[in-house]
């Protein structure tokens, strides 16, 4: 797994691609820098196999080739043929920082269990999404051609922190989750995906690089308009659901509780 840092200068926010596998690279972190040493490179995260004392390029990793790792790339672990890799659309989800779901346990979403859901599919080759699927259909290997997390620091659906708190009081006092945000003279959902995209295109997951397309774990089917772009720069081949773990276990798994049943309602019939 590696991790990509993108700072936004509209926003003056930073924001974060987990990367899952050994075939997606971020060409502006993999891009030489005037004046940089291998070093400088190692220390940025710009190097391919795995770190280790010793170790003096960014561009080889000669302890790797040693232990017999022949095929190996990224995190030193086998790399796919360029045929395989491009006949293969990788798992990508589009997930806005929520503090109060994962960190402070709050059960009054499930993002959180989002995240954790995404990372795990994206972790497991041989995992399949036909356990969260509500659909009847064939299931899909997870991570056969690796998998991105792009997190965006948009907590709030967009409105931040405190204006999310003030949005939870509105709750107890009656509100559902999108009447709080108008209340509170804010858009129901004020994110947006333009900088999700441009990172996407970064990691050669554009159209232009990656015509293969990716697939979008969301629930929302207009993430996958916005996610694509004006001009397409991105093309979603498949948009995978991701069922909450309580409704698709009948309750003996995920989070349960009277709030996050009403944002759930909420969302579907609201936010999708």
């Amino acid at each position: 797994m590696f991790l990509h840092l993108y700072h936004n200068d509209l926003d003056d926010k930073e924001h974060l691609a987990i990367v899952f596998g050994n075939s997606i690279r971020s060409r502006s972190l993999d891009e030489v820098r005037p004046g940089e040493t291998e070093m400088d490179r190692m220390i940025r995260g710009a190097y391919v196999g795995k770190l280790h004392p010793g170790r003096v390029s960014s561009w080889y990793d000669e302890q790797t080739e040693r232990e017999g790792s022949a095929g190996a790339s990224g995190n030193g672990t086998p790399a796919q043929s360029a045929e395989s890799r491009d006949n293969k659309a990788p798992l990508v989800r589009i997930h806005s920082e929520c503090y109060t779901g994962e960190t402070a346990w709050s059960a009054r979403c499930d993002c959180g269990e989002q995240l954790d859901e995404a990372a795990r599919l994206m972790s497991f080759p041989l995992e399949t999404l036909s356990d969260v699927s509500n659909q009847n259909v064939s299931p899909v290997l997870s991570n056969s051609a690796g998998g991105v997390i792009i997190y965006l620091r948009q907590e709030g659906r967009g409105i931040g922190l405190g204006e999310k708190l003030k949005a939870y009081n509105l709750q107890d006092l009656g509100s559902d989750t999108v009447e709080a945000n108008l209340l509170l003279r804010h858009p129901a959902d004020a994110r947006s995906y333009g900088l999700a995209t441009a990172m996407l295109v970064d990691l050669g997951l554009g159209v232009n690089e990656h015509p293969e397309g990716i697939r979008l774990l969301t629930n929302n089917p207009d993430k996958v308009r916005a996610i694509e772009g004006l001009n397409r720069e991105v093309v979603v081949k498949e948009r995978v659901p991701m069922v909450p773990l309580a409704w698709s276990t009948g309750g003996q798994k995920g989070i349960k509780s009277m709030e996050i049943e009403g944002y759930l309602r909420t969302k579907v019939g609201s936010l999708s």
